[in-house]
């Protein structure tokens, strides 16, 4: 049976160009040993991983019934295996368990208990850390300057599924975003040093140690027309960015989410500028990418305009934006086509 999707997306920003993210349906975790009882124990929390990845939502494992999921975990495994891991100077072992889970198999469970899906295709983010301490005084994190911090931050946004860049921190950066301008939080010098780097937005964690070493500070972000800040208190540097990244990405993510449920809808697409063969191809390869299309069939081909029927699984606009997001096509706005089932879009060479 075809599906349909209830909107709950709301779009950020019509230039945004998201990046298409791999590796959804794995998760790698540390566990003690090669026994029974971890690995158990390692497919559970690698499955949980997934869930979050896939529904964008860091806390989706509390809320009612999902804790009974797990104890089925097993039966969604596709591939199973271990690896030597940096397990971080507090870890009891480094070895990690890389479990793969089906895709369909899961994204039936998704579907069959209404959770919210978080589409492949997600905004790439810079992330700026400065912090304050007795010994370092003010400074910009980052791989060269704080490894274990910066390395905390890569594990959290790969198990949250999330792409990201840090800013190379290099003169250029030195010289279009100062320490005092980051810590001020003046964004309008973040956009403009940020701007170097081609994302779809940034996010700044600010944070000092107290004379009891505790770590405090602000998280603020710009996506699009969103932005968001909060106050956060933690015990350590590592879990002020937990506690901060994951409520951010929690409600960033919820604007690109959308319900599974029945039913579908079809609409004729045009898309402009196929000039050629290998083009044609991309586009075919390109809406198939899309979480969206269910199915698709070219009706007609007219000099480098291309008529497209999709049967798609949501709302109109849920699909409108998801073709914008993909960076490829650039929407043309007709009268017309608003009225009636037609939609058209300019390909984007790349």
């Amino acid at each position: 049976m075809k599906r349909t999707l209830i909107l709950v997306f709301t779009l950020f920003c019509t230039s945004i160009a998201a990046k298409e993210v791999s590796g959804l349906y794995t998760g790698l975790v540390l566990v003690a040993d090669q026994s029974e009882q971890s690995r158990r124990e390692g497919v559970r929390e690698t499955f949980a991983q997934v869930l979050v990845k896939l529904t964008g939502n860091s806390t989706i494992m509390m809320q009612p019934g999902m804790q009974q999921f797990l104890v089925d975990a097993e039966k969604y495994i596709a591939g199973i295996g271990y690896q030597t891991l940096s397990g971080g100077p507090n870890a009891a072992s480094n070895l990690g368990l890389q479990v793969s889970f089906s895709a369909s198999a899961v994204d039936q469970l998704v579907r069959s208990v209404n959770l919210p899906v978080l589409p492949s295709q997600r905004p790439e983010l810079l992330i700026w850390v400065v912090q304050d301490d007795g010994i370092s005084g003010r400074q910009f994190v980052g791989r060269h300057t704080q490894p274990q911090l910066s390395e905390h931050l890569r594990q959290l946004m790969e198990n949250r599924g999330m792409p990201y860049r840090e800013p190379e921190l290099d003169f250029e950066d030195q010289l279009s975003l100062s320490v005092n301008e980051a810590w001020g939080l003046q964004e309008a010098a973040i956009d403009a040093a940020s701007q170097r780097y081609g994302v779809d937005g940034w996010v700044l964690l600010r944070l000092f140690t107290t004379a009891t070493g505790e770590s405090r500070g602000t998280w603020v972000y710009h996506v699009g027309d969103k932005r968001g800040f909060n106050d956060v208190h933690a015990d350590s540097p590592q879990l002020f960015v937990d506690l901060s990244m994951n409520p951010l990405l929690d409600e960033l993510a919820a604007h690109y989410t959308y319900i599974p449920q029945e039913d579908s809808s079809d609409l004729l697409l045009q898309i402009n500028q196929v000039r050629t063969y290998a083009a044609y191809q991309e586009v075919l390869a390109q809406l198939h990418k899309l979480e969206l299309v269910a199915g698709l069939n070219v009706s007609a081909v007219d000099g480098d305009r291309l008529s497209i029927r999709l049967a798609i699984e949501g709302d109109r606009a849920l699909f409108e934006a998801a073709m914008v997001l993909s960076g490829r096509f650039r929407k043309q706005a007709s009268e017309n086509g608003y009225l009636s089932d037609n939609l058209e879009f300019d390909w984007i060479s790349p």
